[in-house]
């Protein structure tokens, strides 16, 4: 069976008479409500009115509130709300309340009130009798008692709240029924309703400008003012309201707050999008704050087009300019705030995370006043992880702060068992040079106890400070150069071309010393200065072949920074303590999810190992093995051989060596025997050693209220550095980055298109059509192009606006590049003869007169 039902929603229950004010209806007919269980029906119900149903109440239709509203909140309710409406001729009434107001005691209230109303008039002489209650002294001569009222000479006994004389116990009753308004609605949902209270006039007027801009309602104030607030719509040109909306509020006598004692809310008026002076910068800086604070260059332009889209205002740029300029004020009031809690951030992370290393530099001058300087951080649980479970790899990179707040994100990242990115430790400096590095070094190198670094290996790109800084504060560590950087800087030097990038890479994955040097003598060949660019480079540090073996990395790249900036990289753009926070959930998240996919693979080995193992089974199959002894092999492919001493996990091409995973020759070699590859795997690769990484979790952290309070010097945020020079706006991209979809990088590889026979393989200053031989017409002969003094002028003249046409007989008429001063003269007889009073020359004497003053050279052909 159905129902038809009529959804109250958008209003609020009154007290004293009990009523429903001021309603949305939607009537809806063929409900299935047998079909449905409760949940199913408040999700179709939330659908109906596109909102959330907070309290929901139904009614029997032609009954009244007070006697017949009942709650429905579970599926008892929903079942005695199904026998109601089939009861009732299938149909019933449900009302929403959004405000949470305690229905059922005022209804209670209201009976009450009634029943002692009945039992007074069964007295017999109700005049007589004086209550005990009353205080003789302050019976007063009621013509004396003036109670402020709302001077309003528009009121009516219509939708009017009254200033009425109550008893002292009955204010404080009767106050706490009329609505409240709840600032942190969702400010779509906002609209006024009769007696609804304000904490000040400013509230109510952002309430009714969100209610304006929801509907597009043109309202305006009549009377703006501390003490009364007078609201219409809609003003005709004479200054008159064409609307028949209007609002009355003025401040309530009996408490600080400011209520809506008046309200027609009825319109006839169309929507509009021009609002006027409703709508304020202000209005439009709080709404745009998060995209303001997400994107610092956001445009006034598209500031103004966003308004549009979201808001359907037409705004101008001026007003976007003054919101920018507010939203910014806002912003750098609440950076501060960031900034004065990073004392008490610090703390909550060493009480929920004992071990971890959180440090703290500031610049403090002599009035005491503090300013940031950089913090660092490195949580217990990530380096317990890196120091048990992963290799002595790790990649160290920068990157820059994307948002209001400036500086950079220094950050070290390690090498879990299965290959993957393991954050270690991050740090945020104002800049990154030689002294913030070795500061970054010193800490880390402490927390993952490796002292001057002898065992470890550091990738990074080729930052100065950063080469330095490794120079001297781990001189006994392996540093590799990321080789995609070396090979960027080669390409800026002028060396490109197809045959030199895949020399270089083959040079840079080279495993062994010969074949480095047989590719770099094939680069000496094509250039001496290619190949002096890339020694003094030092291919110890992107060579493979001279890579410290045992180290089971093999990668000449720092991609693994890279991924790591890339999955922070819209943390990046938010304020400090907003940033280090997702960025820190980011790590414990990722090491929960690890830690719950290692614990599902029933392996030895991880699984991208694993896959490589299967690649090289499939590759074996092209080597032949020869034995040489125990667990010693030959293994070769033409004429390629290659030495594999299984016992010593070794192989002639250094691979095994490097990555301390069996290379093609030595599982050729392993299968031969019938064992099995991954045995012989380096036990850094196990899934035990996975485990191990991800055995320590990060501890989870309390909300900002309740961090611990430091007794330090607030901190205030880094001054800003202004550099010589103009800002850049735009990041300076590398010449082998595209700059677009359908175009190709900046330098070297387009091919030029001619701009007058749209060929491609010239220019317009070497078009084959304008070195043709003229070509005689019939019986004429061709016109002298020029004297020798003229030909010598036309030939160092250079041809741009070239339009080239042919006349009836096939020939080609060219326009020769006009000096600076024949240009202007041109747009100047161009204006006179466009002038508006027709006294200008016609066309073709303009065009005789071009062809006079410019000397355009005919060719007939």
């Amino acid at each position: 069976m159905s129902l038809a039902i009529d959804v109250y929603h958008k209003g609020c229950f009154v007290p004293n008479p009990f009523y429903y004010g001021n309603p949305d209806i939607e009537s809806v007919t063929g409900v299935e409500v047998s079909n449905m269980e409760f949940k199913e029906f408040m999700t179709y119900l939330r659908s109906l009115i596109r909102n959330k149903c907070r309290d929901v109440y139904y009614c029997l239709q032609n009954r009244a509130l007070v006697d017949g509203l009942r709650e429905l909140r579970d599926e008892d309710d929903y079942v005695r709300f199904m026998d109601a409406g089939f009861s009732n001729d299938c149909k019933i009434n449900i009302y929403i309340d959004d405000y949470h107001e305690p229905v059922l005691e005022w209804i209670d209230e209201e009976k009450a009130d009634e029943g002692d109303i009945d039992s007074e008039t069964c007295d017999d002489d109700v005049d007589s009798v004086m209550s005990d209650d009353v205080s003789l002294d302050l019976e007063a001569d009621e013509e004396d008692i003036q109670w402020p009222k709302s001077v309003d000479p528009f009121l009516s006994n219509k939708n009017l709240i009254p200033d009425e004389v109550v008893e002292e116990d009955e204010v404080v009753s009767k106050v706490h029924k009329i609505p409240i308004h709840d600032p942190d609605q969702k400010w779509d949902t906002m609209k006024p309703v009769l007696g609804m209270r304000f904490s000040d006039r400013n509230e109510l007027k952002h309430m009714l400008t969100n209610y304006a801009v929801v509907n597009g309602y043109a309202l305006w104030y009549e009377k703006n003012e501390s003490s009364r607030l007078l609201v219409r719509c809609s003003k005709t040109e004479v200054g008159k309201p064409s609307c028949p909306f209007r609002l009355w509020a003025t401040p309530m006598s009996m408490e600080d707050s400011f209520q809506i004692k008046s309200l027609v809310d009825d319109h006839n008026c169309c929507r509009q999008q021009n609002l006027g002076a409703l709508v304020t910068y202000k209005w439009i800086g709080k709404m745009l704050l998060n995209d303001i604070l997400e994107r610092p260059r956001f445009s006034y332009r598209k500031m103004k087009e966003e308004v549009r889209k979201r808001f359907g205002l037409k705004v101008s740029v001026g007003q976007c300019r003054n919101a920018k300029y507010f939203a910014q004020d806002e912003i750098s009031g609440s950076l501060a705030s960031h900034y004065e809690k990073l004392w008490s951030y610090g703390a909550e992370l060493l009480r929920t995370n004992p071990g971890s290393s959180i440090l703290i530099g500031t610049n403090q001058l002599p009035d005491q006043t503090t300013y940031f300087k950089r913090m660092y951080i490195c949580l217990k649980g990530v380096k317990d992880g890196w120091i048990e479970g992963c290799r002595r790899v790790i990649g160290i990179d920068g990157c820059f702060l994307k948002g209001i707040c400036r500086g950079e994100l220094l950050s070290a990242v390690g090498r879990d068992a299965n290959n993957q990115m393991y954050p270690l430790a991050w740090a945020v400096v104002a800049v990154e040079n030689k002294e913030t590095w070795k500061w970054f070094l010193d800490n880390l190198l402490e927390d993952i106890k490796m002292g001057d670094g002898t065992g470890l290996t550091i990738i990074s790109d080729q930052h100065k400070g950063l080469v330095e800084a490794v120079k001297e504060r781990a001189p006994s560590c392996e540093h590799r150069q990321c080789a995609r950087h070396i090979f960027a800087n080669f390409k800026k030097k002028g060396f490109t071309g197809v045959e030199h990038r895949r020399l270089f890479w083959r040079a840079a994955k080279a495993t062994t010393e010969p074949s480095f040097s047989s590719y770099m003598r094939e680069i000496c060949a094509m250039s001496v200065e290619a190949y002096d660019h890339l020694i003094e480079r030092d291919p110890n540090t992107w060579c493979r072949a001279f890579f410290e073996p045992e180290r089971c990395c093999d990668a000449v790249e720092n991609g693994i920074s890279e991924s790591f900036n890339a999955s922070i990289v819209e943390a990046r753009k938010k304020p400090i303590i907003t940033m280090l926070e997702e960025i820190r959930v980011y790590v414990m998240e990722r090491m929960y999810n690890q830690k719950v996919k290692g614990n599902k693979w029933d392996l030895e080995i991880c699984p991208s190992i694993r896959k490589k193992i299967e690649t090289m089974k499939e590759q074996q199959r092209y080597w032949d093995v020869i034995p040489s002894g125990d667990q010693q092999y030959e293994v070769k492919f033409s004429h390629e051989v290659y030495a594999v001493h299984l016992e010593h996990h070794t192989c002639g091409c250094r691979s095994w060596q490097l990555t301390g995973i069996p290379c093609v020759h030595a599982v050729a070699a392993i299968l031969f025997l019938n064992d099995n590859p991954e045995d012989y795997v380096a036990v850094w690769y196990t899934t035990s050693m996975f485990g191990s990484c991800y055995r320590y979790p990060i501890k989870p952290i309390n909300g900002p209220d309740m961090w611990p309070t430091v007794d330090c010097n607030p901190i205030l945020p880094p001054r800003r550095r202004r550099m010589p020079g103009r800002p850049k706006v735009n990041r300076r991209k590398c010449p082998t980055e595209k700059v677009g979809k359908h175009s190709v990088t900046k330098k070297g590889t387009s091919i030029p298109r001619c701009g007058i026979c749209h060929q491609e393989g010239h220019n317009k200053r070497r078009c084959p059509l304008l070195n043709q031989e003229p070509v005689a017409v019939g019986n004429e002969e061709p016109e002298a192009v020029a004297d020798d003094a003229n030909d010598h002028v036309y030939k160092e003249q250079v041809y741009d606006e070239h339009m080239v046409t042919t006349n009836g007989s096939g020939g080609f008429v060219a326009n020769k590049r006009r000096l600076l001063s024949q240009r202007i003269t041109k747009l100047k007889l161009k204006k006179r003869v466009a002038t508006k009073d027709g006294s200008g020359e016609n066309a073709e004497d303009y065009h005789h007169r071009l062809d006079n003053s410019f000397g355009l050279l005919i060719v007939v052909g």
